[in-house]
């Protein structure tokens, strides 16, 4: 309930009491503790009869540096696109399920993947420090991804990294590459994932072999700590 009227205080940006009864239909014994809840976060104003939405404070929540779609929908809307997004549930069935846009939807999913994406490309580029390798190149739809295979695990990245003392990948890291990329491969194919496919195949990377609660749990912490 506190973050509807958050939100409705935010569209609203300044109101009184009785025009937020008219619009959220609650009595004034029902806002009123909300309203001074929201005074004591600081994501409130009050001046006399008027209250004022604290754009200034909306800027500072904790989201970090996630975008700002995170800070118009409610934890309870972020926490079902996140599941959704776990369970691989496409973006049409998303809008179908809980009403919300494309836009926001498509916002949210690049969201994830950047932030999987971002992630595992650090992690490659601290085993490439200690030990540089030439790249498998994989070309889909004209875009060209670069994978690297450390202990087992295969990392991609958008660009080619240079080392002069890169050495190629064995014969068996290099079938390696090739069966993993190969699983993950056939989850993208769609002409659609040409456009960012190294989002998508990191997304696909790092889904590989982890079951639901795993996944959600990890995005969790990528995201919000």
């Amino acid at each position: 309930m506190k973050e509807r009227i958050l939100r409705l205080c935010k569209r609203l940006d300044k109101f009184s009491l009785d025009e937020i009864e008219m619009v959220s239909e609650l009595e004034s014994e029902e806002l009123m503790p909300i309203l001074s809840e929201l005074k004591r976060e600081n994501k409130l104003i009050q001046k006399g009869n008027s209250y004022f939405y604290n754009k200034v404070s909306a800027t500072k929540r904790t989201f970090g540096n996630l975008p700002l779609c995170f800070q118009f929908h409610s934890k309870e809307e972020i926490d079902y696109i996140l599941k959704g997004f776990c369970c691989d549930i496409e973006v049409l069935k998303m809008i179908d399920l809980f009403g919300l846009t494309k836009h926001t939807l498509d916002k949210f999913y690049n969201c994830f993947r950047m932030t999987i994406y971002e992630k595992q490309f650090n992690e490659l580029l601290e085993h490439f420090e200690k030990t540089p390798k030439m790249p498998q190149e994989r070309v889909y739809m004209n875009t060209k991804v670069y994978l690297y295979l450390y202990n087992g695990k295969l990392f991609v990245s958008e660009k080619y990294l240079v080392s002069k003392d890169a050495r190629k990948h064995r014969e068996e890291e290099r079938l390696e590459i090739k069966n993993i990329y190969l699983k993950s491969y056939r989850k993208v194919l769609s002409r659609s994932f040409a456009h960012k496919f190294h989002l998508h195949l990191s997304e696909e990377l790092w889904k590989y072999g982890k079951e639901f609660n795993e996944q959600y749990v990890l995005m969790n912490k990528m995201l919000f700590s």
